[in-house]
């Protein structure tokens, strides 16, 4: 095998389409075809399922494929150093929440952009449980999860802090009269949520789970797949809704929304990345400006303790 294979098989794996991938590498169709086969004979065994137009990388495939991206970061390393380049540079994909983006991140941001202004940061949408897939398949470098830690043997993660859950209601609404809520006062209303995700343990998952165990059932429910919308919809008046407080402090303190007086969610915003996965100046540059900003961006008392597994 030789590095343009290998770069050859990443393409393909993250297009999917081999007619794609040649136009990308500006390749004829068949020389990325003959790359993949000679790449599949050198190690032998399929890396891909041909299905139709399109291919799907097999189990294998999706291991070596984080192997493979280790490699094309340490080229670039490599590179970087011959060109007499001392600082962390190139590209670094990040993954994390709209609301983790929207209201941690601004300063750190700020301030890793002031020290390696030559690293580019992607930042790539989803939720936390796709996220955690991305990792694992070696389509991000590093995410920022709010969510219960889930036992997983390919994640290390490191806690940054504590965030609250909180149910939010127009100031109107009779629930915002009441000094103390009780889970049977929720039956029959409105929720207005985030939508769910699949094979986590997010906030939402968690506040209907403690529902389902009380009997209680919501008269209706409405999802977004924005915080924003959700925070929009609770505001005029549709129903009550779930989101983390920091993304709802301004409103309560303008007197837009009321917290309902009920025992907040807690959960932890972590920091994570695969441990099969070699880290790059830049992506080294960026957690340890993350962990300058775990005091400062913490909202509650905060665990300190770094976990080699989820």
């Amino acid at each position: 095998m030789d590095f343009k294979q290998l770069r050859t098989f990443s393409v393909v794996a993250k297009t999917q389409n081999f007619t794609r991938a040649a136009e990308i590498l500006n390749y004829s169709q068949s020389t990325v075809s003959g790359q993949i086969q000679a790449l599949e004979h050198d190690l032998g065994i399929p890396l891909f399922d041909r299905l139709g137009r399109g291919v799907l990388l097999t189990e294998e495939g999706r291991r070596i494929l984080v192997y493979v991206e280790n490699l094309s970061r340490i080229e670039e390393e490599i590179r970087a150093i011959a060109q007499g380049q001392d600082e962390p540079a190139g590209s670094l994909i990040v993954g994390a929440p709209e609301s983790i983006i929207a209201y941690r991140l601004p300063e750190v941001l700020l301030k890793f952009r002031a020290l390696y202004p030559k690293v580019q940061l992607k930042f790539a949408p989803g939720s936390c449980s796709e996220h955690r897939t991305a990792l694992r398949l070696g389509e991000i470098d590093v995410a920022i999860l709010l969510e219960a830690p889930i036992d997983t043997d390919h994640l290390i993660t490191e806690c940054l802090m504590e965030e609250s859950i909180v149910l939010v209601s127009a100031p109107t609404h009779p629930l915002a009269q009441m000094d103390k809520i009780s889970d049977s006062d929720l039956a029959d209303q409105v929720f207005i949520m985030v939508e769910s995700t699949q094979g986590g343990w997010s906030y939402r998952e968690m506040f209907e789970n403690t529902m389902i165990l009380s009997h209680i059932y919501p008269s209706d429910r409405l999802e977004f797949s924005s915080v924003e919308a959700v925070k929009q919809c609770a505001v005029s008046g549709l129903g009550i809704a779930l989101l983390p407080q920091m993304t709802v402090e301004n409103e309560v303190r303008e007197k837009k929304l009321a917290m309902l007086h009920r025992p907040s969610i807690r959960l932890s915003t972590h920091l994570a990345w695969n441990q099969q996965r070699w880290i790059s100046s830049s992506m080294q540059a960026f957690i340890d400006v993350i962990r300058q900003f775990k005091a400062p961006m913490r909202s509650a008392k905060m665990s300190r303790s770094t976990r080699s597994n989820v």
